[in-house]
């Protein structure tokens, strides 16, 4: 099938559609490896968290950003109700035409949080890589 040999590409498009890190970003973040300890903490300021294991340094780095939807306007859709047409006895205006039954609504507001954790990996006081992960990165 043709759809098998374009599912590959599609894929490939829409992950480099959005490159995480940006080309800056990874540019300053590479930039870090080989340097001091301190030069990080100076760059970035104070790490969110940091744990040690067997001589290694992890220093991390978390963004966590809030966004808020406030909902739609409701909308909704009914039958029933209203001014008739010609009355009873021939022309004329007809009467009211009853009650009319309906139903509407909106959606409500929504929040959603996404977070980026940036952490760092130190050996001997130097950085040797650092990694990105979560949903906001």
């Amino acid at each position: 099938m043709k759809y098998a040999s374009i599912l590959p590409l599609a894929a490939l498009l829409a992950l480099t559609a959005c490159e995480v890190p940006s080309p800056q970003q990874r540019q300053l973040l590479n930039s870090m490896v080989g340097r001091d300890e301190v030069d990080v903490i100076r760059t970035f300021g104070v790490p969110t968290r940091a744990y040690e294991a067997q001589g290694h340094v992890f220093l991390a780095y978390i963004d966590s950003q809030t966004s808020y939807s406030p909902g739609s306007v409701g909308w909704g859709w009914g039958w029933g109700g209203g001014w008739g047409g010609a009355g009873w006895g021939g022309p004329g205006w007809g009467g009211w035409g009853g009650p009319g039954w309906g139903w509407g609504g909106g959606f409500p507001p929504s929040y959603y949080t996404s977070t980026c954790q940036t952490t760092f990996e130190v050996v001997a006081s130097k950085v040797s890589g650092w990694t990105m992960r979560g949903d906001g990165c």
